[in-house]
């Protein structure tokens, strides 16, 4: 479906000769995605890869009976570009600074970039021109040091060795060898300087502020998932691919009607309103797609030893969620 790049005259819905495609996939939902041959493929990958359970009952099932039990995803995908400023700073050597009095520096969305491709996750930092100053380093002051953090400027530290005291107490009482009887060592982290060297300016006492715009661009995504009530988690379908049957892709997509699932229609309102709401004030929303899926969820009843269990199959990859699997063994260690 292209972008016709006007939606004056549009509606909140879409014209009715663009869902006619939809009838035929509310029978399709009663299609089995998958043979018998291909669920017994899929539980015994399943068993081989869990530790402590046997593969006999995988090997050797019975299926009884296969029952499609396959549901439609909704997918909202809302492409933002988001672009935040903040101060930062880089060491300053001297030379020409790009100020303000050069020029008035332009605001943060009248900066050209190019973007990445669509629906895209990624971060640019770009330093904004005519914002630069020189000025002095916060963190010493402008003094290119800073006080040692070790023995707080005094150049010195209390011996280790007599504890301060300046005498060592053995078979006699001697003056202390390390301190010399004073009490006091040498620092060595600043060598007796009571100062550091700053390390932000690296001693230079001077910083080159700038203003820094930070460009994210986003791929948000909602989805809604029919659930059928049939005894399988929908939120296992995260894990999984369907088999899509519509998409819409516009700088603003709107809300489907008239598919045959009318819990997709409501759907597909909520998340274009929730998207709308949360980005709206925030960023620039960029583009925006919709799809519906198909999603395979096979639901599979065997027998195993005169006993009945059931698992299901489910998505494209053909994944195994197996809740009562008779072959688990329970191990322990003494």
């Amino acid at each position: 479906m292209n972008d016709t790049g006007d939606k004056s005259g549009q509606a909140d819905q879409l014209p009715n000769k663009e869902h006619e495609e939809f009838g035929p996939y509310q029978t399709g939902l009663n299609t089995l995605y998958v043979s018998e041959q291909d669920v017994k493929d899929a539980l015994l990958q399943y068993v081989s890869r869990k530790h402590f359970y046997r593969t006999a009952p995988a090997k050797h099932m019975k299926v009884r009976n296969l029952t499609p039990l396959n549901t439609y995803r909704y997918r909202l995908e809302t492409f933002t570009e988001r672009r935040e400023t903040h101060w930062a700073s880089e060491l300053y050597g001297g030379g020409f600074v790009d100020s303000c009095a050069v020029a008035p520096p332009p605001a943060p969305w009248e900066i050209v970039v190019d973007p990445p491709p669509l629906f895209t996750d990624c971060e640019m930092h770009i330093p904004v021109p005519h914002t630069y100053s020189a000025e002095n380093c916060p963190d010493c002051k402008g003094r290119g040091s800073t006080v040692c953090p070790s023995c707080k400027g005094a150049g010195k530290k209390t011996c280790s060795a007599c504890n301060g005291n300046g005498t060592t107490w053995q078979e006699d009482v001697n003056i202390c060898s390390y301190c010399g009887g004073s009490g006091k060592v040498r620092c060595f982290k600043c060598h007796g300087n009571g100062w550091l060297k700053c390390y932000r300016c690296n001693g230079s006492g001077t910083l080159l502020f700038h203003t820094e715009l930070t460009i994210t661009w986003k791929n948000n995504k909602l989805e809604h998932v029919v659930d059928k009530n049939a005894g399988f988690a929908v939120y296992r379908l995260q894990e999984v691919a369907g088999k899509e049957i519509f998409t819409d892709e516009h700088s603003s997509v709107y809300p489907i009607v008239n598919f045959p699932e009318p819990s997709i229609n409501e759907g597909s309102r909520v998340c274009i309103e929730q998207h709308k709401m949360q980005f709206a004030s925030e960023c620039h929303i960029l583009r925006q797609k919709q799809t519906v899926e198909v999603v395979p969820v096979s639901k599979v009843e065997y027998e195993w030893k005169g006993t009945h269990h059931s698992f299901y199959v489910f998505g494209n990859e053909k994944k195994v969620y197996a809740k009562d699997y008779p072959g688990k063994c329970c191990c322990s260690v003494m």
